[in-house]
């Protein structure tokens, strides 16, 4: 039961945190949109900073999860990245951009933790992506594949920075898919851009 309770708690507080920033919501208002005490939220997290860390650990979690659910699923490398562009949107379209700057400035440990979950998985699993598409056929193999693994990387920087949103109205949606296509259309053989092209996936993100 407890742990229940926590992963209500969790799940509220980062409803909440997506929609509003961390910085702004108080203990206060997630204790009075779940309807409990703050006592019994203290009883598993020993301050916001602890709840903030949770919250966000969790959801690398999730991420982690989803993305090798994901990857059993699809048929081929192609398919896994529009895959992963299709379920990244459905969430990230409903995050406020100052999310973002709040993390940054204000709960160190915690974007630290999200760089981290950058820098390690999603290399290795654009790495791992690369390997096999070339392997495959769908990718070319003239080209670096460590280097280009960091370029994406450097493409999730973009759209993790929160001074790339103030300018104009563009999204995360918007952004991880002009990414994606960006990154597709570079390294895919002309198997690979068939394949792209078909895919229903694709003909929604232009």
């Amino acid at each position: 039961m407890s742990e229940e309770v926590k992963n209500k708690i969790l799940t509220k507080a980062e409803e909440m945190f997506l929609k509003f920033g961390f910085k702004r919501v108080t203990m206060d208002e997630i204790s009075n949109e779940l309807g409990m005490s703050k006592k019994t939220i203290y009883q598993f997290f020993s301050d916001k900073n602890s709840l903030v860390f949770e919250t966000v650990s969790r959801h690398i979690n999730m991420e982690k999860n989803a993305c090798d659910c994901i990857l059993h699923q699809q048929e081929n490398p192609v398919a896994f990245m529009l895959a992963i562009t299709d379920s990244f949107g459905d969430l990230k379209k409903q995050i406020n951009p100052s999310v973002l700057f709040d993390l940054k400035k204000y709960f160190k440990e915690s974007w630290d933790t999200l760089n981290q979950f950058r820098v390690d998985f999603i290399f290795n699993q654009v790495l791992k992506n690369l390997k096999e598409g070339r392997e495959k056929g769908y990718y070319h193999t003239d080209f670096d594949e460590n280097l280009i693994a960091r370029f994406y990387i450097h493409l999730v920087d973009f759209m993790l920075n929160p001074d790339n949103y103030y300018s104009d109205n563009t999204d995360f949606k918007k952004v991880h898919s002009e990414m994606m296509k960006y990154h597709l259309r570079a390294i895919c053989t002309e198997k690979g851009l068939r394949y792209l092209e078909e895919s229903p996936i694709y003909k929604q993100l232009t």
